[in-house]
């Protein structure tokens, strides 16, 4: 596609509920097409090749799993902003208890102008750790895609022990908990990030490690970024206490193979072909053959079969579809995400918020603003609410 939009509604909600209400103030609402080399394109069918090794271990990444979400406060007192271009940048916040977070965003990694923003995280609770005092930031806007991967350094400002350092990420605003991937050869904690919400530090015994490696993400990329965080982490947690003898860093790296072909061929591959007879799955494979390309190469510098060539394909599929918007939003607790097909027709929705799952009609009247409502029926109550957005 060959423009690019962005739109921020403000959605002013009226519920009448025997229950809570819920209210959203924004969405993001973009369709550019990402920057990538699509000289090698043709008529040929994309490529693909099945690699899983039988006898290595296997993940399902189709079958849904039930998410560990957390509850996630964060100090909006304490935040700062930046316009990123498509050249790259970087920004840096220092939060009210001296820890200091460094976002690094390479060139190529967005498409256009971003105004990008930190805001450091107050407390989090449910999440596997000793306790919910963390050093993590928000990252918005919420849903972002990054074409390159970005690194995020935190720098505690209470030290915490290499062993007892449990490195997380989460979407939204507390969805789907997991492990962050890392920089394993750093003393320093370099989370790395192709995508926002959340991410940080905190601290966790032996137990708490043992529990998160047991986590299973909801979607299949985060389910990835969980494996590639227990790899990544575990190679850390040997190099810096000097305890490789101890961890069989063969065994981690043969697993994380075997993961990231797996995805390959469960997800990726079956993404590429129905993009082929449907135009509206190209953005979708874009994102997970991205995903795939950038883990390999930071994990084992090594190239995926064929990706210069289907990512120009996809991208040839994408520019010639019908418009289509990944639109989403995050307020008081309530976070929502989709793909829509434009803006001048109506569209659903489903809001994710602390008292259930709701889901929103959105009729517009303009490409800036219309009717929304909605219906949220459990716990024996029912609510109901609508208005402009």
């Amino acid at each position: 596609m060959k423009n690019h939009l962005q739109v921020f509604y403000v959605l002013m909600l009226v519920f009448l509920s025997s229950c809570s209400s819920l209210s959203a103030n924004s969405v993001n609402s973009t369709s550019a097409p990402p920057v990538v080399d699509s000289t090698t394109a043709s008529a040929e069918p994309l490529n693909g090749t099945a690699t899983s090794d039988s006898s290595s271990p296997v993940i399902d990444f189709t079958t849904p799993a039930d998410p560990l979400n957390v509850t996630v406060t964060l100090d909006s007192s304490s935040s700062t902003s930046a316009t990123i271009s498509p050249d790259g940048g970087s920004l840096s916040l220092t939060a009210a208890d001296g820890s200091v977070y460094t976002l690094d965003i390479p060139a190529n990694a967005l498409d256009a102008d971003t105004v990008i923003t930190m805001i450091a995280v107050k407390s989090m609770e449910g999440a596997p750790l000793d306790s919910g005092d963390v050093s993590a930031v928000q990252l918005e806007p919420s849903g972002l895609f990054f074409h390159e991967m970005l690194t995020l350094t935190i720098s505690p400002a209470a030290e915490i022990p290499i062993q007892n350092q449990v490195i997380f990420g989460y979407e939204g605003n507390g969805q789907d908990y997991h492990l962050a991937g890392v920089d394993p050869t750093s003393a320093d904690i370099v989370i790395k990030l192709m995508n926002f919400s959340g991410a940080g530090v905190g601290s966790g015994s032996d137990a708490a490690w043992a529990a998160n490696l047991q986590i299973q993400a909801s979607s299949a990329s985060t389910r990835l970024w969980q494996k590639f965080g227990e790899f990544s982490q575990s190679e850390r947690r040997a190099t810096l206490l000097g305890t490789e003898g101890e961890t069989d860093s063969t065994d981690l790296a043969n697993n994380l193979k075997s993961y990231l072909d797996d995805f390959e061929d469960q997800v990726v591959l079956k993404e590429m072909a129905a993009a082929e007879l449907d135009c509206s799955h190209a953005r979708q494979a874009i994102k997970d053959l991205l995903y795939l390309g950038r883990m390999r190469q930071v994990a084992f510098s090594t190239e995926t079969p064929s990706f210069n060539e289907n990512l120009g394909k996809l991208a040839k599929i994408m520019e010639e579809c019908p418009a289509t918007f990944l639109v989403s939003g995050a307020s008081s607790g309530a976070y929502f995400s989709g793909m829509i097909c434009g803006l001048d027709t109506p569209f659903e929705l489903t809001v994710f918020a602390p008292d259930g799952v709701w889901p929103m009609d959105f009729t517009p009247t303009s490409e800036t603003g219309g009717q929304m409502t909605g219906i949220l029926t459990g716990s024996g109550c029912v609510q109901s609410g609508g208005g402009p957005y």
